[in-house]
């Protein structure tokens, strides 16, 4: 990562809370991507509890991360590490039965399709799941799938957060209009330049006014060299009061830990002239209004 300093002294945000850490072990991720993920539950959670952070949300690709969120709190009681489930092949895919024993088991943030949606390149999906169809939100004519609405309601019925994950650009405004205004909806790592529908600054603020906040996340700006520009613009454009902060660190030894990757990004932001008001609404209140930890 590149550091970016100001030549201020750096800031600290207490109660910050990362919606989107990922986890080892993860087998057939890490086999496929030849690398090891960073940290462990307990590890996320103990890294997360120094730098005194409120909160984790727990993502895994291959199972719901119920159990491992269960241990972390267990082992780290002073933050809350929150679980989370991906509607992937290997939970069923769209699979509404999965997804409501999550929410009943303490899930509170449901990703639809990831790395088994058909945006993502079909080649991905065979290469991890030995299929060559990946899966889709909506049907031929555009219209959400029953099953998915079925899992809508059962994110509005356990209050949780549902993510958009790596589907298309049109799958995205088709689940915004339909669930924007009436549940909790994020918009995954919004803007990435290899995962999902690649969202423009101007479509991230199409999608805020249909009802959704949009996660910008580390990942998508914080490499070798730096690239802000699209960040910063979306910030601008869409207001704090609609995005969040988060890391999408966690699957790699190769970039930051997650705890770490949050307080660099928020430093990064901050030298790139984000105030520490807007700072806070993205990376501590956004979040914790989201996934009810609010007050």
């Amino acid at each position: 990562m590149t550091q970016r300093d100001s030549g201020q002294s750096p800031i600290h945000l207490e109660d910050a809370i990362d919606m989107h850490c990922h986890f080892g072990p993860e087998p057939l991720v890490e086999k496929l991507a030849k690398v090891p993920h960073s940290v462990d539950p307990i590890e996320a959670a103990a890294e997360a509890e120094t730098l005194g952070m409120k909160a984790i949300v727990l993502k895994a690709h291959e199972f719901p991360s119920t159990t491992a969120a269960h241990l972390a709190n267990k082992a780290v009681p002073g933050v809350r590490t929150i679980a989370g489930i991906c509607c992937d092949h290997p939970v069923g895919g769209l699979n509404s039965h999965a997804v409501e024993v999550a929410l009943r088991n303490g899930a509170q943030v449901v990703w639809l399709p990831t790395i088994s949606a058909q945006q993502d390149a079909p080649v991905t999906v065979e290469k991890f799941f030995g299929v060559t169809e990946g899966l889709r939100v909506v049907d031929n004519d555009g219209q959400i799938l029953p099953e998915v609405r079925t899992i809508m309601d059962l994110v509005i019925e356990h209050g949780g957060v549902l993510a958009t994950g790596h589907i298309s650009k049109a799958e995205h405004f088709a689940v915004a209009r339909e669930f924007g205004t009436r549940g909790n909806l994020l918009v995954t790592h919004a803007m990435h330049e290899t995962t999902g529908p690649r969202l423009s600054v101007p479509e991230t603020l199409e999608l805020a006014e249909l009802g959704a906040f949009i996660e910008l996340t580390a990942h998508t700006c914080m490499g070798a060299p730096s690239s802000f520009g699209n960040v910063i613009d979306a910030i601008k454009l869409i207001g704090p009061d609609r995005a969040v902060v988060s890391t999408d660190y966690g699957w790699s030894c190769n970039v930051p830990k997650p705890g770490a990757g949050l307080q660099s990004y928020i430093n990064a932001l901050w030298d790139e002239g984000v105030s520490e008001d807007d700072l806070r609404t993205m990376a501590c209140d956004n979040p914790a209004r989201l996934l009810n930890l609010a007050g």
